[in-house]
Order: C-alpha cells, then sequence, then structure tokens
C-alpha cells in the first residue's frame, strides 16, 4: 500500500490534504483510490519450498554474481548483513511523521544487534528508513520475519529517486494483518495509483526469503525461490531509478491496517537478516 516513504515526502509529495488518508487520495476528489484488497487475486498457494540462510557467497560483492529464474546475470552490488552495533551508512533512517498520518518514525526506533536489522513499534513511534542506492532495473534479496500485533504493519518496497508517487512504487514485501497469514506484492501505477499483484498465504511472523526482479519487459516476485507472480506488461513497469526502503507502519488505514487497540503488544518488530542489491547487465536493460 502506498505510503510515500522518506524525509520530507510526507509534507513534498501528500501535501497537509492527503496527509490524513496516507496519500493514498484525497477526500472530497470524487474518485475514491482503488480497493487494494479487492484489487489483489485470490491467495497463491503458500510457498513449497524450506526457507534457507543465504551462503555467504551469495551476499558478497567481490565480482560474484547469482542467476536467477529470469536468466539473467546479476551484478551485486550492494550487500548488508547487519553485523556490529550500528547502522550502515547505506542507510538513511527517517525521523518524521508516519505512514497515512499516523504517529511518527523515529530513528530511535532502529536497531542493530545479534546480526540483526529491527525496526520495533511501540505507542504512536515506530521507524523507517531508506537505502542510498537508486538504480534502474535489478534484483532485490531479503529475508524478514514481522512479528504479530494489531495496527502495525511491515512494507518492503522500491520507491522512485523523483519522490514523485506518479512514477510508481514497487511493494515487494506487505505484511498488514495482525496474525500475519499473508504476504502481499504489490505494483502502483500511474497517477491514479492503479494497482497490480498478488499476494500468498503462509506464516510470515516466521523467517522468510523475498526477491524481485525488475527489468524492462518483466517484473517477477519469488517467495522462499518459488516465482509467485510475474508480468510483461510494460505498462505497470516503471520506468526511473528507484531505492530501496524498509517500514514498519501504524494504523489505523481502511481495511489495510486496522488501529492498535488493547490486544496489541507492547512492542511489535519487523527484523531483517540480511538484504543484497543487484544491477542487470547492460544487454538486460534494453
Amino acid at each position: 500500500m502506498s505510503r510515500f516513504p522518506g524525509r520530507l515526502r510526507s509534507v513534498m509529495v501528500c501535501a497537509a490534504l492527503l496527509l490524513a488518508a496516507g496519500c493514498a487520495g484525497a477526500p472530497g476528489s470524487g474518485t475514491a483510490p482503488p480497493d487494494l484488497l479487492q484489487a489483489l487475486p485470490a491467495p497463491a498457494p503458500p510457498p513449497t519450498e524450506v526457507p534457507r540462510t543465504a551462503a555467504p557467497s551469495e551476499g558478497s560483492t567481490n565480482g560474484a554474481s547469482s542467476t536467477s529464474t529470469s536468466g539473467v546475470d546479476w551484478k551485486p552490488v550492494a550487500t548488508d548483513d547487519f553485523e556490529g552495533s550500528t547502522l550502515g551508512r547505506s542507510w538513511d533512517p527517517y525521523n518524521s511523521v508516519g505512514g497515512f498520518g499516523n504517529g511518527y518514525r523515529r530513528p530511535s526506533a532502529i536497531s542493530v544487534e545479534d546480526g540483526m536489522l529491527r525496526i520495533t513499534a511501540r505507542g504512536d513511534i515506530s521507524g523507517g528508513m531508506r537505502h542510498e542506492r537508486d538504480q534502474l532495473y535489478g534484483r532485490w534479496e531479503f529475508r524478514a520475519r514481522t512479528e504479530k500485533g494489531r495496527g502495525r504493519g511491515a512494507a518492503i518496497l522500491l520507491w522512485p529517486e523523483t519522490e514523485n508517487k506518479d512514477d510508481g512504487e514497487l511493494d515487494m514485501m506487505e505484511v498488514p494483518h495482525e496474525d500475519r497469514n499473508e504476504a502481499h506484492f504489490v505494483i502502483h501505477f500511474s497517477s491514479e495509483n492503479k494497482q497490480a499483484g498478488t499476494k500468498v498465504t503462509g506464516d510470515f511472523s516466521q523467517w522468510h526469503t523475498f526477491a524481485m526482479d525488475w527489468l524492462p519487459d518483466r517484473l517477477v516476485w519469488y517467495v522462499d525461490g518459488v516465482k509467485q507472480f510475474e508480468t510483461s506488461d510494460r505498462n505497470v513497469i516503471p520506468k526511473v531509478p528507484m531505492h530501496m526502503t524498509i517500514q514498519l507502519d501504524v494504523g489505523p488505514y481502511r481495511e489495510w491496517i486496522p488501529a492498535p487497540d488493547e490486544t496489541t503488544p507492547e512492542e511489535v518488530s519487523l527484523e531483517f537478516d540480511w538484504v543484497r542489491i543487484y544491477s542487470a547487465p547492460r544487454e538486460a536493460r534494453r
């Protein structure tokens, strides 16, 4: 679900009129934004492969490459295993109003320990961050889980370098429901915020590996190494450089994320084990 992550995005892109609506549509505009839950097809079967932690060579940037079922020889350009006790310089934590105008994103919600990144929501404080690398086309892989809890929704996505919502958005992992029984892949495209995508069922409070291939002629989404979605419709495929963002959003927002209530745990965390970013060879970008 589009939430226009980052720095001044809530002001620059949404403006005050859209803030309460989470930037999905303007009140009184006469055209309501599409209902994402109705727009998505029925859930696909749960992943059939057991998740595996990536071998060290998969994340190295020493000239190794990764080939997915797209048949592309991807070139590694960035990796983060979240070792140490501080966030790497490649990441820019948010310090802003939260998604959909709810609560606040603060750097204090982000921690790195035990080889993992954690974004923890407490009350009306949560967090998010963006990766410094903008690129046109490539492959993104990561291993993540999100704790159960009403009123908190995880979103890992690509956002355009232009900061213009009309240039699209690629949601690689959205887990909005409190029981974490669905993961959504959503493509936002056009100035009308049209959407395409799919969702899979499973227990996403446990570790899973997600990947997305983005090329001029196709988008492919994988969960635990299994292809769950593919489109070759160039009308929905973004055409501008994008960067990765990691967010733990606070509800409410329509049917997507309910408001927290008395069942919401005092703390709910989104955890990351690792991230890999690859670029596409020149011939694959045409």
